[in-house]
C-alpha cells in the first residue's frame, strides 16, 4: 500500500507543471508572432498579382512554427483544431484572474493592518480598564479596611462601656 501510495505522489506540483506550460506557450507564441511579422515584412516587400497566383495560399504547421521550437517529424496537426481567439480570451481571463489576485492581496494587506491597529487599540483600552478596576478595588479594600476598624473600636468601646457599669 505504501509503495501504491508512493506511487500516486507526483514528482512536480501542479504550480511548477503549470509554470513550465505556460513559459512554453509564451516562446511558442512569440516565436508566431516574430514569424507573422517576418510574413508581413516579406509581404510588404514582394507585391503579388492575383492573375499570377492561381492556387490560394496554404499554411502548414510546419510553416507556422519554426523549426527551433519543435523538434524533426513532429506532428502538428493539432495547431489547425486551436481556437486562438478563444486562447487569447483565456490568456485576458488568466491576466484579469492576476491583476485581481494582486489587488486581493494588497486589500488583506491594508485589512490586516487595520485590524491589527483596531485590535491594539481595544487592548490599550482593555488593559487600562483593568488597571482603572484594579485601583478601584484597591481604593474599595482600604475602604473596606478602615470600616472595619471603625466598628471594632465602637464595639471595643461599647463593651468597655458595659465592663465599666456598675452591677446591681
Amino acid at each position: 500500500m505504501i509503495e501504491a501510495r508512493n506511487n500516486l505522489v507526483h514528482e512536480d506540483g501542479y504550480q511548477k507543471q503549470w509554470s513550465k506550460l505556460r513559459d512554453r506557450v509564451d516562446f511558442v507564441l512569440s516565436k508566431l508572432q516574430d514569424w507573422l511579422r517576418g510574413i508581413v515584412n516579406d509581404m510588404q516587400e514582394v507585391a503579388v498579382s492575383r492573375t499570377l497566383v492561381k492556387t490560394p495560399l496554404r499554411l502548414t504547421g510546419r510553416s507556422v512554427i519554426p523549426s527551433s521550437v519543435h523538434p524533426k517529424e513532429l506532428n502538428l496537426d493539432w495547431l489547425n483544431k486551436i481556437n486562438f481567439k478563444s486562447a487569447s480570451r483565456d490568456l485576458e481571463l488568466l491576466q484579469r484572474n492576476t491583476v485581481l489576485e494582486r489587488g486581493n492581496k494588497k486589500l488583506r494587506k491594508e485589512l490586516l493592518l487595520e485590524y491589527k491597529t483596531s485590535t491594539e487599540a481595544e487592548l490599550e483600552e482593555s488593559r487600562i480598564r483593568e488597571e482603572n478596576l484594579l485601583r478601584s478595588n484597591e481604593e474599595f479594600k482600604k475602604e473596606i479596611k478602615q470600616q472595619a476598624e471603625e466598628t471594632n473600636k465602637l464595639l471595643k468601646q461599647m463593651m468597655e462601656m458595659f465592663q465599666n457599669q456598675p452591677k446591681p
